[in-house]
């Protein structure tokens, strides 16, 4: 059988008033460096990493295979995928490999179409 507990009366607890003064948003530290938005950041940096990505992968693949053109548009648009990121040490790195990635997905593509 179940025991039944006798009702306890249940009181509010005190509200405290907060004045206008006191309700001011909190405070957030800046991040190092300051917030950065894209637009923001100093471009003359990736412009260069995108001089150099380019130069290595136009050594790495002749013309014939793709061209300087196709090669830095695939570049900047690779940096375009980071351009949100905090931390900037390996968006070169990620960027190259993406776009080798990609030049090697497209011939090998290209290539299974001639048979």
């Amino acid at each position: 059988m179940l025991e039944v507990l006798p009702r306890k009366a249940v009181t509010a607890m005190p509200t405290r008033q907060v004045s206008a003064k006191t309700s001011s948003p909190p405070v957030l530290p800046t991040p190092v460096g300051g917030a950065r938005t894209p637009v923001e950041r100093d471009n003359t940096g990736s412009d260069d990493q995108i001089a150099e990505i380019t130069g290595r992968l136009e050594r790495r693949y002749p013309p014939e295979r793709i061209s300087r053109s196709d090669l830095e548009a695939r570049v900047r648009s690779a940096y375009r995928q980071f351009d949100t990121a905090r931390i900037r040490t390996f968006v070169a790195v990620f960027v190259e490999r993406l776009v080798r990635r990609s030049v090697e997905q497209a011939s090998t593509t290209g290539r299974g179409s001639g048979s």
